[in-house]
């Protein structure tokens, strides 16, 4: 009985770490590389469960301040390689087979916007941020005008050099009929004008 219950707890332990891993990482999919003053969540397990998780911010001089390790360059590095950076250290002096999730909160880049434009108050660029949705770069647009169709926004989103048109109902959403989508830096929201 004690063995089944180990199992059972390894393996939610596993799942849920999964889970974790196949999130994907928007900086990594652009190509990003990191700058002063932006901010990270660093998660850090090791045996099953998490040890840390915090938010860092990139220093001027280009630095982290790591727990367990101190300080650490992170300027111009990919999210990957960031990691690679901070597990083998972890490895060598603290964990047993750590695993290091880092994911980008906040960045000052310029290639980090997204791009909100047609029939809404104030079109421009918005800071991405980590949870930023379609619906909530339009209020950052401060809404819709008059004679908007939000029921007819589209998405254009870019992906090794190509560019995808996703359809998204912007009235469904505010009914809760329909899910918002999550956006990725360098997403293009257009809100048509009415037809009538």
């Amino acid at each position: 009985m004690l063995n089944t219950l180990r199992l059972v707890i390894s393996l939610l332990a596993f799942c849920l770490f999964s889970l974790a891993f196949a999130t994907p990482v928007l900086a990594e999919i652009e190509g990003y590389r990191l700058r002063p003053n932006d901010v990270i969540k660093l998660s850090i397990f090791a045996g099953g469960e998490m040890q840390i998780e915090v938010d860092l911010t990139i220093t001027s001089k280009g630095f982290i301040a790591c727990p367990f390790l101190g300080d650490i360059k992170a300027e111009y590095l990919s999210i990957s390689e960031l990691t690679e950076k901070i597990e083998e250290p972890l490895a060598r002096d603290y964990f047993r087979e750590p695993q290091v999730i880092i994911s980008i909160k906040e960045s000052k880049s310029p290639g980090w916007n997204v791009y909100v434009l047609g029939m809404v108050k104030k079109p421009g660029a918005y800071e991405f941020k980590e949870g930023l949705t379609a619906l909530d770069a339009c209020v950052l647009a401060q809404g819709f005008k008059e004679f908007a169709a939000p029921n007819r926004a589209t998405i254009t989103r870019r992906k090794n050099g190509e560019s995808k048109v996703i359809k998204i109902d912007l009235n469904k959403v505010r009914k809760g009929k329909v899910e918002d989508i999550p956006l990725r830096p360098g997403d293009r929201i257009d809100i048509p004008e009415s037809r009538l």
